[in-house]
């Protein structure tokens, strides 16, 4: 019997995976999946309100650059239409072309809104908006504006001559 073996061909030999190479496959899985899970849960946040405090900053340095050619421009909530300034996640640039001090939907010419979840809250400036007069600069207002986005938090300084900066902060202050 010089023509028969008990071994099986070549090509035959490996037709699949054995369960110790299941298993292991399933562990590096498990640990991809619980890194993109904490990942989703820590950093994703933190960019949001990133992202949030450099695109009110920039709406903000919009705000002063209408004020300079087109006159005074209004920096307000965007829920409430100027009429007061609560927790929001919406602002709004606006004119009040019929000086009435009310702004209608009409003389609104930039919205921004921030990423999902991250909320602005306004620290005392004064009046219910963010004004800013035709030389570029606010109307004897000064303040900030706190982004918060679960555990993390930016602070928008305003001075009273216009101009923003941002800072880091605690999420303490935010609700």
């Amino acid at each position: 019997m010089e023509g028969t073996s008990r071994t099986r061909p070549r090509s035959l030999r490996h037709r699949g995976f054995t369960l110790m190479e299941l298993i292991i496959t399933l562990m590096v899985l498990a640990v991809l999946v619980s890194a993109g899970h904490s990942l989703h849960n820590d950093w994703l946040p933190k960019q949001r309100v990133v992202a949030a405090s450099n695109r009110v900053l920039g709406f903000i340095h919009q705000a002063r650059a209408h004020a300079l050619t087109h006159g005074t421009t209004y920096l307000c909530d965007g829920n409430s239409l100027c009429d007061r300034f609560r927790p929001t996640n919406t602002l709004l640039l606006a004119q009040d072309k019929d000086n009435d001090g009310r702004i209608r939907s009409t003389e609104i010419f930039e919205r921004l809104e921030l990423p999902e979840g991250t909320q602005l809250i306004w620290r005392r400036f004064r009046g219910h908006a963010l004004r800013y007069r035709r030389r570029g600069n606010l109307y004897y207002q000064n303040g900030h504006f706190l982004i918060c986005n679960q555990d993390y938090a930016r602070k928008v300084i305003m001075n009273v001559i216009g101009t923003a900066r941002i800072e880091r902060t605690t999420a303490v202050q935010c609700p």
